[in-house]
């Protein structure tokens, strides 16, 4: 029988847990091969290198947070539920502020993820242009928070500033930023 394991959702799944064991510079092929059991070549047949692996953990880290977002039609609940397991998701993976700016993704990954967005947002009683813009929003705002939380000084910082309480509260600022945006009654030319 065929090792689970050795498929691309049980490398990138071995990838992770290697990667919160280890962190970002601890992640190789040689490593994870040897932790699978096989030789490096072994994981080319799914990956042509540390890049390509690293993309394929982003992408999928990404695809849970949006896993865990219950659908909503109420858009501030849909970016809430978002925003807080975009938190959840960043500060369970080691090194996740240095994984999302060091790791690069192709133009068929990016599509891919906008239109995973896209579907999720859809039934949205918002705009699609606005709750795409909303979502990148939030993407910012936690991981900013996020990399402070995870920063070499967090320790320090953290007795004075509520990581993950002001990041919640900014959260909040933002929606109710867009909700009045909505509010407000559009400049008409008679």
């Amino acid at each position: 029988m065929d090792d689970p394991r050795l498929t691309k959702d049980g490398i990138i799944a071995e990838a992770i847990l290697l990667l919160n064991e280890e962190g970002l510079e601890g992640v190789s092929l040689r490593k994870l091969a040897a932790r699978l059991g096989v030789k490096a070549p072994s994981l080319y047949w799914h990956f042509a290198d540390k890049s390509a692996l690293m993309s394929a953990v982003m992408e999928r880290l990404f695809d849970e947070c949006l896993d865990a977002v219950p659908d909503h039609v109420d858009w501030q609940q849909w970016m809430r539920s978002f925003g807080s397991a975009l938190w959840w998701r960043q500060n369970t993976i080691r090194d996740f502020g240095r994984l999302i700016t060091t790791t690069d993704i192709d133009e068929a990954q990016l599509a891919r993820t906008q239109a995973r967005i896209r579907s999720r947002i859809r039934k949205l009683n918002l705009a699609e242009k606005d709750a795409m813009r909303l979502q990148s929003t939030i993407q910012a705002l936690i991981t900013g928070w996020s990399a402070f939380a995870h920063a070499p000084y967090a320790k320090a910082l953290s007795r004075t500033v509520p990581f993950e309480t002001v990041a919640m509260h900014d959260l909040e600022i933002v929606l109710a930023g867009q909700a009045m945006k909505m509010k407000k009654p559009r400049n008409r030319k008679t």
